[in-house]
């Protein structure tokens, strides 16, 4: 199972850039099309901070902060292989997706100083997002419902093995 994360990470690494360079290549700043009528748009925007514009003047600064965050994935990730000999489907799923993502926005940040954002909901006011976004909260997302899956075992075990009737 330790494959998942990278094959998951790279796909969304390849898949993100791959999505940006053709927004580049085929859209003005600006601009905006259908892309799911009524629900998305492709609206190319880029953004020098992190979420909602946060840090946006401090391009810098969010390029080492997101490079910090994803050293602790990482590190966070090797701990947990190690201390778990088999790993978890939707937890090493949601970490590949994380870390993929995680690299995709780091990409753009340190190659052009900014990240390309392209996807805009249409029918409700959302921030403009990216791939990597989508991976990243998904990403989060799996691990979280994986702890929760988690706990609700190792709770339900535990109540277990303290019962008297066992």
């Amino acid at each position: 199972m330790r494959w998942i994360i990278p094959i998951t990470a790279g796909v969304c690494l390849a898949a993100d850039l791959a999505s940006k360079h053709w927004v580049r290549a085929n859209f003005s700043a600006g601009m905006t099309k259908p892309f799911l009528p009524g629900f998305l748009n492709l609206a190319l925007t880029t953004n020098t901070g992190a979420a909602f514009g946060v840090g946006r003047d401090y391009a810098w600064l969010m390029t080492v902060l997101a490079v910090a965050i994803l050293i602790a994935v990482l590190v966070w990730v090797a701990k947990r292989q190690k201390r778990f000999r088999k790993s978890h489907f939707i937890e090493s799923l949601g970490a590949g997706l994380l870390i993929g993502g995680a690299l995709g926005n780091i990409c753009d940040r340190l190659v052009a100083g900014r990240v390309t954002d392209f996807l805009q909901f249409s029918s409700f006011d959302f921030p403009v997002f990216n791939l990597a976004d989508v991976s990243i909260d998904i990403g989060v997302a799996l691990i979280l419902l994986q702890a929760l899956l988690r706990h609700d075992t190792d709770s339900s075990c535990a109540g277990q093995e303290a019962s008297p009737h066992n």
